[in-house]
């Protein structure tokens, strides 16, 4: 996490997600992602030991799902990144078309219309298949990391509220 504003996408996105899953975590979500913020290090190296579990459901003994998601959400950042950076790419370049050709024929090309990147579904299905193996390596139930995937994947289809 280099920025503020990585934090927050990570906070907003897993907060969202937690809220369909497991929304009964959402009063302590504040204290839990600071927690995780401050030591995201030793919260990598829980989530890879074979302490690590899941609980879904009322079972007081079960174990918190705000960090995992945080995990998982925060490690998917760096192939957001890249699809982001090819999706500027791309339009830079279009653009960069555009203004040359403008160059030699004024008004005959439009500039593209601004749009945030929408990811493709294959691009889709890689942040799918990203969070089925954190799951997997995080040793969540499969159909757990499935719901977790699914929950994931609809906060980049899904309209705003």
């Amino acid at each position: 996490m280099d920025t503020a504003a990585e934090r927050n996408l990570i906070r907003d996105v897993s907060r969202d997600v937690l809220a369909q899953l497991a929304p009964n975590e959402l009063p302590l979500f504040t204290t839990i992602s600071a927690a995780w913020f401050a030591d995201p290090q030793a919260a990598q190296k829980a989530s890879r030991n074979g302490d690590a579990a899941l609980g879904f459901g009322p079972d007081p003994f079960s174990v918190l799902f705000a960090p995992l998601v945080l995990q998982v959400v925060s490690e998917l950042l760096p192939m957001l990144g890249n699809i982001a950076l090819k999706a500027t790419e791309t339009v830079i370049g279009e653009e960069v078309s555009v203004a040359v050709r403008k160059m030699f024929r004024h008004g005959d090309a439009d500039a593209p219309a601004d749009a945030a990147p929408i990811l493709t579904s294959k691009e889709l299905g890689e942040v799918h298949r990203h969070v089925i193996a954190a799951g997997k390596r995080l040793r969540i139930e499969p159909a757990q990391a499935q719901r977790l995937a699914d929950a994931v994947v609809a906060q980049f289809v899904m309209p705003d509220k």
